[in-house]
């Protein structure tokens, strides 16, 4: 193809070919048709006119294939040559009539025909080749460079239009500055220090808190250098039609999935395309998955590492980048599209950034994606490829290798946007590259092994055909008969395999390898060889990250049965099937090889056979065994700071067996009670020593959810154990509810989270007795609050709730606009749009919001980016109170001030329905039902009616039920019942099949009404599974009843300080939560179950304005802004006297040291006295003004932190609770007054207790 190219090019110029009289045209079909080419040259130098663009890149194309040719074996050159050659054909025949009108194109192409004369002199002289290699590299370097800016010169390139002419005449300044020197230094053979021209922008130094900021991302180390790569030769057409295909700005696939079978060579493919680009300067980001290693095969892991790494390639993106991260810190941990678009498309499109266009293509890399997780986990990652990418620049072109797995093949192969590759192993390019790859292997064999006097062409092409025959195409194939044949007998060996029969298929050809190998490695008629394979194999395989020797040493010393042979031992005979060394973690030589050894069928022997659930079993058990005997309490000799700890450095095992211990537990669907009951016994002992440890490794917050999924596994466990369940339960809770405290210092676990915990909850209750921990008198609380998060500065009185389908994020709508936020962290995301918003509601995908305004209008807008789209939807229907989505979400529904309800096209954006309105008074509410072919409405009128949601007309109603206007409607599930709630306090409940039944009349059944709020119900909502209704009311309540007994469920009422607004419930692993917005500016997360107070009992009721001890430390006495105030034991926290009354509120309070009066001090300044006894009113005088009394106690508040003043220490950090309004301390013993009312006094340890 290239021979025929080039006779075709030089074939339009006076280019003669000039050949020596001893020297043939010679043309060889084993090198892809190339041919030796020497341009005929004059005594004196040619001067080419400016308009011989065109004889330049002819000659240009000519000296790059001779080049190609001839250091073909040159490992570091050819790929680049290759690359250069095929740049600069391809811009030549696009522009070439173009540019031959461009004098100053004319100059830097001639300046570089010039360079390349180089050609002619390493071809007559190769000795210099390996002189100059470095200066010729940069040359290739340059020429590519130089050839992309041309390209995007002429308006062919990414762009699609031409550069700013300025910045162009700078650049081809640059290049051709750069290829003079490049002349000069091959000229005269001294290397000189030559800055690498990029079209491309970059900054030298990348400020310090850019990096800091983009390591916020949490990316996972892609740190391997090892990682194989092609040799030379080999691979060729493959790499140069990927190359092709990222440098070609005509092709509109930005995506490029290279697929295969197991053991093709995808991965080596991959990194050679990553190394090739970095060495461009055009790798943006290369992410390769392991299904061995935790942190490189989770799906969620992967657009964060992707944008650290960007962030990181190219200055501008990276200080994007970090606007995000900065504007929201819970970035990493919003859904995977969420993150896409946020860290990647959006940064990407600003308008600095958007000069990425004009510069050319950058390359990422993403390897082995069916290494990424499983195929249900990685569904969301596989959707963003599939569907996201098309919303990226062209010049950011993605290459994704993976095997041909269903699920990848089904969201990748048909999409317009991404190149679909396949590797044909049966091809013959690809037997040429493998038989190149056995030969070059085996001769280095030969080479190491010089005492054999091995012949020098052994093995001999005869012996190379037939191992490449037993291949199969596979390269891990032959990659594992050369490490085979690699041993102490090669020729031994190489003749094992050459007796070994050709097999019929990849799979069969690999599992004939795999099997030659271990017949060869093993003492396998030695019970203790097979079981030792066994037990090493299993723990490699079923460990989430690659152990090393030793720590698998470790691990098998707390086994039920030691092992006292070291992994060495067995591993020494395994060098062809394992990779690793002494110092470094241990890996099968292929995933393929995992695949053989845990398939039966396929190794056929009980001694390779590593069954993966058995192996689970066995680790889980070894890393409890592993825990056991090093868990403690604060392990590592800490003191108790504000500034926190770093990371700390534990033994592999131990933090091994802390991250994943968990993980090999549930692995066991389906488990005997024996592992419940040992799971128990080991949480019973080390459940907060476990927490500490995983706070050491800062991953505080990963126990959330560890303990979930271990909760999730005990109730599906055969005989299921309660006291492990009730336990986990309350691990869970008790980990929300302390994360953030727990995540500050590892000891706060018993300093802070453990005396703060329920004390008739069954951690507290465990572990209660754990020496030396602070003491709460009469406990901060009896059981755990049902609210679970508080979103606080929503801006404003909330008046709706909108949730994604996927439970991920939640609008939140204030008067002043909405907000998304993360609903887990709690974290604001992004803001939407501004102005008199209504209301807003979420499209089903999550992605589309729909905002209706006061002024009329409805505006459509992206969750991910908060930016509108299109123009604000407008009918005049004054203002608009009701929106909803059609299921499907391509309609939406709007109702308002004109009593009509109007029906859009979201797609379109255009009016479908408008009939007439027939409510008499405004539209307050709407809601499709569950099927998308009715609607229904509520109105100011009282009266509910349903709507057909095709004509618009009216199919049943007016409902009326309510003596008041309806505010909120909601569809159960099933469809057949609408909940309504009204101003006239009631929730109503309307059967719509018996409505539809009544002899065609459009008058319904009467509803069945549910009572008890004392207010207008703004907000009603049904459970995703139909059990349960919600409403919220001006009442400040928020009710639940039963949807099937129609009975409140009392003991469940959930509570704001000011009218609830809006309610909707929420499903989170699989546990029912509750939301709602109110008029005190909060969205709060409430546990529908729990039936605890929400905070610290209540002492007072109104805040604690003053506190102080007695001289003797015996009483506590407190004052109020509710007027009273009262004496407490402060061993015991229960009242002691009072409460005893003021006429105005209180001040300040003493208790002097007679010990026999309470002093206090009105906001007026009034001085009172009472017999600290009897509580009988006393005379009092200025002297008794309190503050002359008060004492300074030792201890002090700082923020949330309580510190002994004496020595410094740091006694705690208070967790979430009331704010502190006043403190009093003394001795051990600190009491704090809240603002709600409560009063919480902590005594420390470490100091004589109060008697």
């Amino acid at each position: 193809m290239r021979q025929q190219y080039l006779d075709s090019l030089l074939s339009q110029y006076d280019v003669r070919l000039n050949f020596p009289s001893d020297e043939v045209l010679y043309y060889d079909a084993s090198q892809r048709g190339y041919i030796l080419v020497r341009l005929h040259r004059p005594e004196e130098p040619v001067q080419l006119a400016r308009s011989s663009v065109g004889k330049s890149f002819s000659v240009l194309i000519s000296q790059l294939d001779t080049l190609v040719q001839f250091v073909s074996v040159a490992s570091q050159l050819h790929p680049f040559a290759n690359l250069a050659w095929q740049v600069v054909s391809s811009l030549y025949t696009i522009a070439r009539g173009q540019l031959d009108r461009d004098g100053r194109i004319g100059d830097l192409t001639n300046m570089m025909e010039d360079v390349y004369t180089f050609v002619d002199d390493v071809q007559s002289f190769p000795s210099k080749l390996a002189s100059q290699e470095e200066t010729i590299k940069k040359i290739m370097f340059q020429t590519i460079e130089c050839m992309l800016f041309i390209q995007e010169y002429s308006g062919h390139g990414f762009c699609g239009r031409a550069l700013n002419r300025q910045w162009a005449d700078e650049q081809i300044a640059r290049f051709t500055q750069t290829f003079t020197m490049l002349k000069a230094s091959l000229n005269t053979g001294v290397g000189v220090q030559i800055a690498f021209i990029s079209h491309r922008i970059y900054e030298d130094v990348q400020s310090i808190v850019q990096t800091q900021s983009l390591a916020k991302l949490h990316p996972v180390d892609m740190d391997d250098p090892s990682r194989p790569v092609c040799l030379p030769q080999t691979r060729s057409d493959l790499l140069s039609s990927v190359f092709t295909w990222a440098m070609n700005p005509s092709s509109n696939q930005n995506v490029l999935w290279l697929h295969g079978p197991a053991g093709s060579g995808k991965s080596t493919v991959a990194t050679t395309i990553a190394n090739i680009t970095r060495d461009l300067g055009r790798l943006g980001a290369f992410v390769f998955f392991n299904r061995r290693m935790a942190a490189r095969n989770d799906p969620a892991a992967v657009v964060r590492t992707l944008a650290f790494q960007l962030g990181e390639f190219d200055h501008r993106l990276g200080a994007a980048i970090s606007t995000v991260i900065k504007s929201t810190p819970s970035i990493r941990q919003s859904p995977l599209r969420q993150q896409f678009h946020k860290l990647l498309v959006q940064p990407l499109l600003e308008s600095e950034l958007a000069v990425w266009s004009q510069e050319g293509p950058v390359i990422v890399v993403i390897d082995a994606l069916d290494e990424c997780g499983h195929v249900g986990d990685r569904e969301d990652l596989l959707s963003i490829l599939a569907l996201e990418s098309v919303k990226l620049p062209p010049t950011l072109r993605i290459v994704v290798t993976s095997r041909t797995e269903l699920d990848i093949q089904e969201a990748l192969e048909a999409r317009k946007n991404i190149c679909s590759t396949p590797i044909d192993i049966n091809s013959p390019v690809n037997d040429k590259d493998i038989h190149l790859y056995l030969y070059d292997r085996l001769q280095n064999i030969r080479s190491k092994n010089k005492y054999l006097s091995l012949p020098q062409e052994w093995p001999g092409p005869n012996a190379i055909d037939a191992l490449a025959a037993r291949a199969r195409g596979l390269f891990i194939w032959a990659f594992t008969a050369c490490r085979y044949v690699d041993g102490q007998d090669p020729e031994g060996r190489l003749a094992d395999l050459l007796r070994t029969d050709v097999c019929s298929n990849a799979e069969s050809a690999l599992d004939l390898i795999y099997s030659t190998a271990l017949v060869s490695a093993g003492r396998w008629e030695d019970p203790a060889f097979s079981a030792d394979f066994r037990d090493i194999l299993g723990v490699v395989i079923a460990a989430k990250n690659p152990l090393t020797a030793l720590t698998i040493d470790r691990l098998n010393e707390v086994a039920s049965v030691s092992r006292t042979r070291p992994s060495l031992h067995t591993i020494q005979h395994l060098g062809c099937v394992f990779r690793g060394t002494t110092s470094e973690p241990i890996h099968v030589i292929h995933p393929s090889f995992e695949d053989f050894l845990t398939d039966r069928a396929r190794c056929k022997k009980d001694e390779w056979f590593i069954d993966v659930s058995l192996s689970h079993q066995r680790l889980a058990l070894q890393c409890i065994g592993s825990l056991r005997a090093i868990l403690k309490r604060n392990m590592c000799n800490l003191a108790l700071t504000r500034s926190g700890v770093d990371v700390q450095i534990l033994p592999e095992d131990v933090t091994y067996s802390c991250i994943f211990w968990i993980e090999h537990v549930c692995e066991l669907e389906g488990s005997e009670e024996s592992l419940s009951i040992l799971v128990y016994d080991f949480l019973v002992k080390h459940l907060l020593h476990w927490i500490e440890t995983m706070s050491l490794l800062k991953k505080a917050r990963h126990t959330i959810k560890l303990l979930m999924r271990l909760e999730d596994w005990s109730q599906s466990t055969q005989g299921r154990h309660q006291e492990l369940c009730h336990l986990l339960a309350d691990a869970v809770r008790f980990c929300q509810a302390f994360a953030a405290v727990i995540e500050q210092h590892p000891l706060l676990v018993y300093s802070s989270a453990l005396p703060f915990s329920p004390t008739n909850s069954v951690l507290y209750q465990l572990f209660k007795d754990e020496l030396s921990i602070p003491v709460v008198a009469g406990g901060f609380r009896d059981e755990w609050s049902p609210l679970l998060m508080d979103i606080l500065r929503p801006g404003g009185e909330v008046t709706s709730l909108s949730l994604s389908s996927d439970g991920s994020q939640l609008i939140s709508t204030v008067a002043r606009g909405c907000y998304v936020w993360d609903v887990i962290s709690g974290e604001l995301l992004i803001q939407g749009p501004k102005g008199d918003v209504a209301m807003t509601v979420l499209a089903p995908g999550g992605q589309l919001a729909a905002s209706c305004l006061f002024s009329g209008s409805i505006v459509l807008w992206d969750t991910f980016s908060g930016k509108t789209i299109g123009q604000p939807l407008k009918r005049d229907q004054g203002a608009i109170y009701a929106l909803a989505f059609s299921p499907d979400g391509t309609r939406l529904i709007s109702g308002g001030q004109n009593c009509a309800i109007i029906m859009w096209s979201v797609q379109t954006a255009s009016v479908i329905l408008d009939p007439p309105a027939t409510h008499t008074k405004p539209v307050l509410c709407l809601a499709f039902s569950p099927d998308g072919l009715h609607y229904t409405s509520g109105s100011r009128d009282g009266t509910i009616r349903i709507w057909d949601a095709t004509s618009g007309r009216m199919v049943l109603g007016p409902f009326h039920g309510h003596s008041g206007g309806v505010y909120s409607v909601a569809f159960t599930p099933d469809g057949t019942r609408i909940v309504s709630g009204s101003d006239d306090k009631h929730v109503c409940v309307w059967d719509v099949q018996a409505g539809s039944s009544l002899n065609q009349s459009r008058e319904a059944s009467m509803p069945i009404k549910l009572c008890g709020h004392h207010s207008t119900v703004f907000s009603v909502a049904v459970s995703p599974d139909g059990r349960f209704i919600a409403s919220a009311s001006k009442d400040t309540t928020v009710r639940l009843w039963s949807l099937e007994s129609k009975e409140e469920l009392s003991h469940l009422v959930r509570q704001h300080r000011m009218p609830v607004r809006c309610v909707a419930f929420w499903q989170q692993h699989g546990r029912l939560r509750l939301v709602t917005g109110a008029s005190d500016a909060t969205v709060r997360i409430w546990d529908i179950e729990s039936v605890g107070s929400m905070g610290v009992a209540r002492k007072h009721k109104g805040l604690v304005s003053h506190l102080a001890f007695s001289q003797d430390g015996r009483r506590i006495v407190s004052g109020s802004l509710d007027r009273t105030v009262r004496v407490w034991d402060p061993i015991t926290g229960q009242c002691l006297l009072g409460p005893l009354n003021l006429e105005q509120p209180v001040h300040s309070v003493a208790l002097p040291a007679d010990n026999v009066r309470i002093l206090a001090a009105d906001r007026d300044g009034a001085v009172f006295a009472w017999d600290a006894t009897t509580g009988r009113h006393l005379i009092a005088t200025p002297a008794d003004d309190p503050s002359y009394h008060s004492i300074v106690g030792p201890l002090s508040l700082e923020q949330k932190w309580i510190v002994d003043s004496r020595t410094g220490t740091v006694l705690t950090m208070l967790p979430t609770m009331s704010p502190v309004r006043s403190q009093a301390s003394f001795g051990n013993c600190m009491a704090l007054g809240l603002a709600n009312g409560g009063i919480v006094i902590v005594h420390f340890p470490g100091t004589p207790q109060l008697v």
